[in-house]
């Protein structure tokens, strides 16, 4: 007869029952963010309540439900929920309390400005315990595009803005002349009937004839922002303030999303455009940590560079040894800035595949700029002098290009080849020659297996792809308490490889 291990009987009872933190073994997550939220100061959530009336949800119980959840995975305040009643390490957090998802969601939703401030508490642990190393910190800056919690059909411009309200419009007044109809029907048979509720589908119709409207009026305030941006680049520059067709289009073509005002359209990484945040992560080499995070309406990286720079030296209260980033942050404006600053920055040339490639022969960067001349030097061997200077960029020309044989591959437009040279293209030269040495070459490469691995860990292991809230102030919350999440875990990682024991790190 085949022999199998016997377990408890599911009914018997225990003398001395078991309690809560026995269930979980040493060591587990649950316990580690309980721990960490237990030293974490709340004050700030906790004084919006009120002595009056039922006592509420601990703070620090719902916040530890919200870190442990989001770190594997579980972002639905129904999940949430319903974990806390059938899962043992929900129960562990909740103290076997069951709070409500509308609870969970409303104290997300209402305390989420004041649970993203917690992130850099989380990385002070973190420095502490030793995943950050003081004096030679090096980060990786990347950026990834997270859906918007608004459908994409409804970004409209301004002139689709009007006709979807002219339908709207229309929707309810054949709603209410069918309303009127049946009254005056119903009239001949109930003559005591009320009848002037509105129809639900109505109401329904009302509340978005408001959204439109609002939508309408916030796009015209980004259309005149925008505008004004556009001039006063142009005054700079020493241009006219007349804009251009090209500029006159943009901001004709501006969209708006009904849901959601602050999401924007965006080419993400397949192609395909759609209502997108552009999520920012500044992630520390030594054990992918993150160090800083933020949520932009930007389209591109490049104005991100700097602004996450400044984010994580706040953050971790020191300065950034090295800063790696990729052809997304490249620009001369950047490299200057960076150079004011007292870092190592190794940010990807996309065209440093070209020098010395002789598919790209008479490309720009195998031209050689003469300092001392003030001059380039062809290829082929022959000089392009300075000419003209306008809005700080200077203009060179080869008056030897007619007998060169190159001419043809070179200057195909053209009886003379012409060279644009930007005020900071001495800092781009500067970094793309850095980037080919062969010991930075290495060191950039870890940037692959730092930052990239934490965006393919929150958008695909813990499938964090689309945000619940909306609005960027509290989108930038959400991200945080996503990253939160990931830090925890690695956190708890760390603890584990050490045998580190939290309780006693957290006390010194």
């Amino acid at each position: 007869m085949i022999k199998f291990k016997a377990g408890e009987d599911r009914s018997q009872q225990l003398l001395f029952p078991t309690t809560i933190n026995e269930y979980l073994p040493k060591g587990h997550l649950a316990k580690l963010i309980f721990t960490i939220v237990s030293t974490l100061n709340l004050d700030s959530i906790i004084n919006k309540f009120d002595t009056k009336g039922q006592n509420a949800f601990c703070p620090h119980l719902l916040v530890s439900i919200l870190f442990y959840g989001y770190s594997i995975g579980v972002k639905s305040s129904r999940k949430l929920s319903k974990a806390c009643e059938e899962r043992l390490d929900f129960m562990y957090l909740a103290a076997r309390l069951t709070p409500g998802y509308k609870t969970i969601s409303e104290f997300r939703r209402e305390n989420i400005n004041e649970i993203s401030k917690l992130f850099q508490e989380i990385i002070l642990i973190g420095m502490k315990l030793g995943l950050v190393e003081i004096g030679n910190i090096k980060v990786s800056i990347d950026g990834t595009k997270i859906r918007a919690n608004a459908s994409g059909k409804l970004s409209k411009d301004e002139e689709g803005l009007k006709k979807l309200l002219e339908d709207v419009k229309l929707k309810a007044d054949s709603l209410l002349n069918d309303a009127e109809s049946v009254d005056r029907q119903e009239d001949s048979q109930y003559v005591n009937k009320r009848g002037d509720e509105l129809p639900k589908e109505l109401k329904k119709l009302e509340s978005r004839k408001e959204k439109i409207k609002t939508a309408i009026d916030e796009l015209n305030k980004e259309k005149e922002a925008l505008r004004k941006s556009l001039t006063d680049q142009r005054i700079r520059e020493g241009k006219s303030e007349k804009l251009t067709k090209a500029q006159e289009k943009k901001i004709k073509g501006k969209k708006i999303n009904i849901t959601d005002h602050d999401a924007q359209y965006m080419k993400e990484r397949e192609g395909c455009i759609k209502t997108n945040y552009n999520a920012q992560a500044s992630v520390d080499e030594k054990n992918q940590f993150i160090v800083a995070c933020d949520v932009t309406t930007e389209c591109n990286d490049k104005k991100q560079l700097i602004p996450m720079v400044d984010l994580t030296e706040q953050n971790i209260e020191s300065k950034v040894n090295v800063c790696k980033a990729d052809s997304g942050y490249h620009s001369g404006e950047n490299l200057y800035e960076v150079s004011q600053k007292e870092l190592i920055a190794l940010i990807d040339d996309p065209l440093k595949q070209r020098v010395n490639n002789d598919n790209f022969i008479f490309d720009k960067v195998n031209f050689i700029y003469d300092l001392k001349t003030d001059s380039y030097i062809c290829p082929k061997g022959n000089r392009l002098d300075f000419v003209s200077m306008k809005n700080g960029k200077k203009t060179y020309k080869s008056i030897g290009c007619k007998e060169c044989s190159g001419k043809s591959d070179c200057a195909k437009k053209s009886n003379y080849r012409k060279i644009i040279r930007n005020e900071h293209e001495h800092l781009i030269e500067k970094n793309r020659t850095e980037l080919l040495k062969d010991d930075n070459k290495k060191e950039y490469q870890k940037r692959m297996h730092t930052v990239e691995p934490v965006f393919g860990n929150i958008k695909y292991n813990t499938g964090f792809r689309q945000f619940s809230l909306r609005g960027l102030i509290k989108v930038k919350g959400e991200f945080s308490l996503m990253c939160i999440g990931h830090n925890l875990k690695k956190i708890a990682e760390y603890c584990k490889s050490k045998q580190l024991k939290l309780s006693d790190c957290l006390a010194h």
